[in-house]
């Protein structure tokens, strides 16, 4: 995995602030691979109650992750009880990375 530790706990502790101390952080995608070079930031969060705000939740974690990380590509998904998973979800939940 290609993150560094202060970015996974930056990563996971913007995300209890911004969506609760309860959501769980997923990395998925290209910075999984040890050989790959580059690459966004893939990240699903996955939410322990529905919320209708989830696009504004994800707008707001961007913003708060570039400000600390800088800037760089940060692509968030944001599931919730409610949310019907579709195939990109399913694939990071499986293959992903529990931050």
């Amino acid at each position: 995995m290609r993150l560094p530790p202060n970015y996974q706990t930056t990563i996971t502790d913007i995300a209890a602030k911004v969506f609760g101390e309860r959501a769980s952080v997923w990395l998925f995608g290209s910075r999984l691979d040890d050989s790959a070079k580059g690459g966004d930031l893939d990240l699903l969060i996955k939410l322990e109650s529905p919320t209708a705000e989830k696009a504004v939740l994800a707008a707001r974690y961007n913003a708060l992750l570039q400000m600390k990380l800088g800037l760089q590509k940060f692509d968030i998904l944001v599931i919730d009880p409610s949310t019907p998973l579709k195939q990109i979800h399913q694939h990071a939940l499986s293959n992903g990375v529990r931050l």
